[in-house]
């Protein structure tokens, strides 16, 4: 399995009481430690894209994740049957052929975490809240994770954050006070569960959140996926 592979590799913490399965919390450890490293990099680039950010991140935590039973893809195609499928930002795959996680089974193209990015500020015309939902179109971050246009088969995803702009306290209460406007707007999609909750005290560079976001449309009240938020900001 996974996680026994990895027990003998140093990680970070991850917060107390979040009780999920070995490999994906080894996996949560991992991004949390190193991204958090990756803030150094490219601080500063205030302007910079979301791809051109990714894409580097991606080239770093693959460098950095030699040694670990795992590894990361750019641009993962959820949905290799269909010439038109969606991408999620970052797919993270077993080194192995199969891996278990809960009672799901992922083959060696299927990612068992993924990850999407968002710069905060999103920039453009009518995309400020595309952390959250998108304008017209299914382009928002937690959006695309509980329409299951991400992550249909997971459990359990992240939604990484690079702020350009402003703190983490004024992101903070941003994006959970567009999540308010929706529960308002739409009490049956959106919950107060879909709003992020602090992990743990932040530092001046990574801050850490999680959420229980129902699915849309939902085949119960449990029908959630649990989504870590990490933000790193690249302001001087």
């Amino acid at each position: 399995m996974l996680a026994d592979r990895i027990e003998n590799i140093g990680s970070g913490e991850l917060s107390e009481g979040v009780e999920i399965d070995a490999s994906i919390k080894a996996v949560i450890e991992f991004i949390e430690t190193h991204f958090s490293h990756f803030s150094e990099k490219v601080k500063g680039e205030i302007t910079a894209s979301e791809k051109a950010l990714t894409d580097k991140l991606c080239k770093y935590l693959n460098r950095v994740a030699e040694p670990y039973p795992f590894y990361f893809h750019h641009e993962n195609v959820e949905d290799p049957s269909s010439g038109i499928s969606a991408q999620t930002d970052i797919g993270t795959l077993s080194t192995d052929e199969q891996i278990t996680v809960g009672d799901r089974h992922y083959n060696e193209f299927d990612s068992f975490f993924s990850i999407e990015a968002k710069r905060l500020p999103t920039p453009g015309h009518n995309r400020e809240r595309e952390y959250v939902i998108g304008h017209q179109k299914p382009n928002g971050a937690i959006e695309r994770f509980k329409k299951g246009i991400h992550g249909r088969n997971l459990n359990y995803a992240a939604v990484i954050g690079y702020v350009q702009n402003e703190d983490f306290d004024f992101w903070f209460l941003k994006v959970n006070g567009w999540i308010e406007e929706l529960i308002k707007t739409s009490p049956t999609e959106w919950m107060d569960d879909d709003k992020l909750r602090k992990m743990a005290e932040s530092n001046d560079q990574l801050a850490k959140f999680e959420s229980d976001n129902i699915r849309i449309p939902a085949k119960s009240s449990s029908d959630k996926i649990r989504l870590f938020h990490f933000w790193i900001t690249l302001v001087n």
